[in-house]
């Protein structure tokens, strides 16, 4: 489905999706796409595999990302977030890639359930960020 940008609107049935926040300068960043990549593959529909690369000052300070490369996990939200959680911050309108290059927008809201900084090892950004498995995590 085509969001009003112009970019494709994930399927309404999406309820999970994997960010890597990165940079085409940043020396660790550029394994972590193999890895979004590979992983992509291995989580097929289950999970919306996503590359923001080279995001703006104002995008970041919205994620709250420091360090690059960052991998959030972010959920669908079905309210618009409580006053009394002011931890969560719901994400709207992001505009992101997939794997295979096309432009995906996640007009929200969504929310942001995990987030890990730093280069991190295949089987560890599966881990956390993969879809559940049969034991829960």
């Amino acid at each position: 489905m085509t969001a009003p940008g112009g970019g494709l609107d994930p399927d309404p049935g999406t309820e999970v999706a994997v960010l890597l926040v990165s940079t085409r300068w940043s020396t660790p960043a550029r394994p972590a796409a193999t890895v979004l990549r590979e992983l992509a593959r291995r989580w097929g529909s289950s999970v919306l595999s996503l590359e923001l690369e080279d995001a703006g000052e104002d995008t970041l300070d919205r994620l709250g990302v420091e360090t690059i490369p960052t991998w959030l996990r972010l959920t669908k939200s079905s309210t618009q977030g409580s006053p009394a959680d002011s931890a969560v911050t719901p994400v709207r309108d992001l505009i992101a890639t997939d794997v295979l290059g096309n432009e995906v927008v996640l007009s929200g809201p969504w929310q942001i359930t995990r987030r890990r900084s730093g280069a991190m090892p295949k089987h560890m950004v599966a881990e956390l960020f993969g879809p559940p498995t049969e034991s829960g995590t």
